[in-house]
């Protein structure tokens, strides 16, 4: 499967949705498109590494008819789509090798998993190829290489090292979707932000499962990150806010 083996999503699947920020709204990518689609027939939708299939559930609503497809490599994970949609097509394949017909989809989306995927210029020409004339591929990830100083990485620096291997630079993924053949490849920017409260962070990073970065580092690597909050917790004089940054990044692709 195309997942990191470092993952085991079999594992966590029965968790993933009691995870933070793991409600979805409609993705207002698809919402763009839709206005800008000049077609009366619903749309097929694909989602590539769906995971329990949040984003797909919210995006039904928005295109009634349509033809709603999820894949992913995690059986556990789609065990729990299921049982919350059984209506939408959940399908276990390799991102690499979906058992899809070419020129299915007329949208795209891949959302917080490419560098999780083994054969990354393997996924994104399927992407090309299960796409329709007109239909556009969105891939949406973090992007490390605009966010160094995110606190993950300061308490957590095994993480920047397994981040700069996994995470392609963006000019990486977009010369590779242009020589798969995807034309008006655009990039997109969000800069967040914020403040981090430590106390409650702490609480959060207790619960290993919330982040994948966590998941990818040894347990000596985690261990260490936790006792050097835990100790300047414990130091009155150190503060208990920080600044942080997280800067996402959505790539879109359409195919002539």
């Amino acid at each position: 499967m195309s997942r990191s083996p470092r993952v085991d999503y079999d594992r966590i699947a029965h968790l993933y949705d009691s995870q933070p920020y793991r409600t979805k709204s409609a993705d207002p990518e698809l919402l763009a498109f839709l206005r800008q689609r000049n077609s009366p027939q619903p749309p097929n939708l694909l989602d590539i590494a769906c995971g329990t299939g949040n984003q797909l559930i919210a995006d039904r609503d928005a295109v009634p008819g349509a033809l709603l497809v999820g894949v992913d490599a995690s059986s556990g994970m789609l065990r729990q789509a299921r049982a919350k949609a059984p209506d939408i097509a959940w399908v276990r394949a390799d991102a690499a090798l979906p058992p899809l017909a070419s020129g299915s989809f007329d949208f795209i989306a891949c959302q917080f998993a490419f560098h999780h995927f083994r054969d990354k210029p393997g996924m994104l020409a399927e992407a090309l190829r299960l796409l329709r004339s007109g239909g556009q591929f969105v891939l949406h990830n973090m992007c490390p290489e605009e966010c160094p100083d995110w606190i993950y990485y300061e308490y957590f620096p095994a993480a920047r090292e397994t981040d700069r291997r996994d995470f392609w630079p963006v000019g990486k993924i977009v010369a590779t979707l242009k020589e798969a053949g995807f034309a008006s490849v655009m990039v997109g920017y969000e800069h967040v932000h914020f403040e981090q409260n430590l106390p409650d962070w702490l609480v959060t990073l207790r619960r290993r499962d919330i982040c994948s970065q966590l998941l990818m580092i040894s347990d000596a690597d985690y261990s260490a990150g936790l006792r050097r909050l835990e100790a300047e917790l414990a130091d009155a004089s150190m503060p208990r806010i920080r600044p942080d940054h997280l800067c996402l990044v959505t790539i879109r692709g359409e195919r002539r």
